[in-house]
């Protein structure tokens, strides 16, 4: 059943005068396979109304709905603008594109970049590995990436774009600031799989949170790994968010809205880890489904458990990094925990309060005893932050909560965003394999940290990226020219999962043996003809080749 069938057939018109776009592309490099669209939304297709974040890939079952990132802050008359996403029903706040000078895009512009490119780390690989590239032999999503200058950049459909500032990242080979994929520069991407788009919030139509616009524009990547481990059940979205108003934001804050419909929708829970950061979905009852007849997108009782996790934020420090402003929520409905309505309703959300401005407290009474967040007890800025498996931990397992439909949002502590300013926020929609033990009673959230943490730690580990592998020139390759063998050495953090090859000039890999001791790789070559060899060094925080002859 589609929860959302009867609201986007009488919201039909809207869609229509608002000429809305529909485009989307999927991230499908490992365990989940998620719908990113241009409006800043994922997760599910607004065209049918159908979620679309299926986990395990190709199951058809899906652990998410749709989610989106909501923008608040007030101008120096403390005037409030604010952006929010949800279903498009009643509008939309971010359009695809760039803002021009004065802050604002037009709808011809907006529809040119309705497009979100996507490039595989593979096929990155193979281009490095090729010294003469034209546009008939350069791979489409490496050709027109949006890099700033590139000429042959495509928006939607075959719209050649005209791309003056920066935009999709690049490694710049010669340093002159514009991307030139025939002179062998490529995308900078994280992960074994990216996509990319550009979004805003001032575009033809304003009309979701009936705000003041912010005119930020926002830049995302979506990315993720395929490695045989517990990073295959991990997707991340880099948001980098840049002011293009004239106005210093303070009191600024940025949010992450999830509707985490976790198979069937209408039987769910929610829970918070602080220490992780972490919004948590899981299953009110044992057997996911059960209460509508086990719907054909249920997963009956295996069950996964999925949450979303902030691994970077503004103010962070290596080893020490800054709390959540608010976790909280709100329900399908009317009441004063219900759908907010107008911008100072999602404004007080994303601060602690429910629609009505009434601050979130912590009402646990115990076990047994149904709790809400709202009413009496002291305030809290986090709702629901034990694990069922505690005994006596606030939990809506433990306090047997009518499982529902839920909404959460997590939202940064305040700062500023000063006009021309930019910050970054890095989130991870993180999974567990479906398991017996994945709904209330017997839910325990220690295996969702332990994939959590992996991505935390990926996250921290490859902040540098693919975009630094040529700047970085850690590898070391020799002698060159070499004779009988050939000495590697990578100065860099060894992480335990690093693979060396080698390949010829024309891409063939080389059968030879390696032998490795501590930083330092010997290769026999003995038995290799003279000529130029490539060597390619791989983990999870950078990818660098070196070329050296053999004589």
């Amino acid at each position: 059943m589609n929860k959302l069938l009867i609201p986007i057939l009488l919201a039909c018109c809207s869609y229509q005068s608002q000429a809305q776009f529909n485009d989307y592309n999927i991230i499908d490099i490992n365990n989940i396979n998620e719908a990113i669209l241009v409006h800043g939304d994922m997760g599910w297709l607004p065209a049918s109304g159908a979620a679309n974040t299926q986990f395990p890939a190709g199951s058809g079952k899906n652990i998410n709905f749709t989610n989106a990132i909501w923008l608040s802050g007030y101008d120096a008359g403390n005037n409030l603008h604010i952006a929010a996403q949800t279903y498009r029903q009643n509008g939309n706040d971010y359009w695809p594109g760039i803002l021009d000078s004065s802050g604002t895009i037009t709808n011809i512009n907006s529809h040119k970049w309705s497009k979100i490119w996507k490039v595989n780390k593979s096929t990155i690989d193979s281009f490095m590995l090729t010294s003469v590239h034209t546009a008939s032999t350069t791979p489409t999503s490496i050709l027109t990436w949006p890099g700033k200058g590139n000429v042959n950049a495509i928006g939607f459909g075959t719209i050649p774009l005209t791309v003056t500032t920066d935009m999709a990242p690049f490694v710049d080979l010669n340093a002159n600031g514009i991307y030139e994929p025939l002179l062998g520069e490529y995308p900078a991407i994280k992960g074994d799989q990216a996509l990319w788009q550009v979004f805003n919030d001032n575009g033809p139509s304003h009309n979701e949170s009936l705000g003041r616009p912010l005119k930020v524009e926002i830049h995302l990547m979506t990315y993720g790994y395929h490695r045989g481990t517990l990073i295959d059940n991990v997707i991340y979205y880099e948001y980098t968010i840049i002011n293009k108003s004239t106005n210093n934001y303070h009191n600024f804050r940025m949010g992450f809205w999830d509707d985490m419909d976790l198979g069937y929708y209408n039987d769910d829970y929610i829970g918070f880890d602080s220490s992780r950061r972490m919004g948590i979905a899981y299953n009110g009852n044992n057997d996911d489904g059960s209460a509508a007849g086990h719907p054909v997108n249920s997963y009956g009782t295996h069950i996964p458990i999925v949450g979303v996790t902030a691994v970077g934020l503004p103010g962070d420090v290596v080893g020490n990094p800054v709390p959540l402003g608010a976790f909280d929520y709100y329900r399908n409905d009317s009441s004063n925990l219900g759908n907010p309505q107008i911008d100072t309703q999602y404004n007080n959300l994303m601060r602690g309060y429910d629609r009505l401005h009434e601050h979130f407290t912590f009402d646990y009474a115990g076990p047994g005893t149904p709790t809400s967040g709202i009413g009496t007890g002291p305030i809290t800025n986090y709702v629901f932050t034990g694990n069922p498996a505690t005994p006596g931990s606030w939990s809506e397992c433990g306090a047997v909560n009518p499982p529902g439909d839920r909404r959460f949002l997590m939202t940064t502590g305040d700062f500023n965003l000063n006009a021309g300013a930019t910050q970054k926020i890095v989130l991870a929609l993180v999974t567990t394999n479906p398991d017996t033990l994945g709904g209330c009673p017997n839910t325990d959230f220690t295996k969702l940290e332990i994939v959590a943490d992996t991505a935390w730690h990926y996250y921290q580990n490859s902040v540098s990226g693919i975009a630094n592998e040529v700047k970085a020139a850690t590898l070391k390759v020799y002698p060159n020219p070499a004779h009988n063998q050939v000495n590697i050495e990578y100065p860099g953090t060894l992480t335990g999962n690093e693979t060396i090859s080698m390949y010829n000039a024309i891409g063939q890999l080389m059968n030879i043996s390696f032998a490795t001791i501590r930083q330092k790789t010997t290769a026999d070559i003995s038995g290799l003809p003279n000529g130029v060899y490539v060597v390619l060094f791989q983990n999870e925080i950078n990818t660098e080749s070196k070329l050296f002859i053999k004589d």
